[in-house]
């Protein structure tokens, strides 16, 4: 099990701003060398796209992005300078926006957000799946990439909404 880490960094309030956060994590997780598979990263990809985007979108200060690895869990909260507090809404399948949230609700291990004294802290964690090593034991070297277990189903609905959502970028 690899120790406990965390990495922070500020994002402008600006669209812009969300790819290139987005790498950022990316690039911090696997700096960490946890041997992640892809199927993983991608939905950590997908994940940090939205819960930035929706940082970028409903604020207009700073906002600061912390990636921490517990041991066994990869956490990603984002604060900023917006003091109301996010909550699901349902949209129909077709709609342009408010799905982020419902992607995170359906990906993420946990998520939930907190009043800060200068806004609030929107977070979400994941149980990931460690990449196979050489000997399949799922430790070390990532192997053939295949995951440990067999990987979660999620409904059509989602996995459709969760393609176009992050063909498309940030959360709407």
């Amino acid at each position: 099990m690899k120790p406990s880490r965390s990495r922070s960094f500020p994002i402008a309030a600006e669209a812009q701003a969300v790819p290139e956060a987005r790498r950022l994590v990316l690039a911090v997780v696997r700096g960490w060398d946890l041997h992640l598979t892809g199927a993983t990263l991608e939905e950590l990809a997908l994940l940090c796209s939205e819960i930035i985007g929706n940082a970028v979108r409903h604020t207009t200060g700073p906002a600061t992005v912390t990636v921490r690895w517990t041991g066994s869990r990869l956490r990603v909260e984002v604060t900023d300078t917006a003091s109301g507090l996010p909550a699901p809404r349902g949209c129909a399948s077709n709609a342009e926006s408010g799905r982020g949230l419902m992607l995170i609700a359906a990906l993420a291990t946990a998520w939930g957000s907190t009043p800060t004294p200068t806004g609030k802290a929107v977070w979400f964690e994941m149980t990931p799946t460690p990449a196979a090593d050489e000997n399949g034991d799922g430790l070390d070297q990532a192997g053939a990439g295949q995951p440990l277990a067999s990987p979660r189903v999620h409904p059509v609905a989602v996995c459709e909404t969760t393609l176009a959502a992050h063909e498309a970028g940030p959360a709407r």
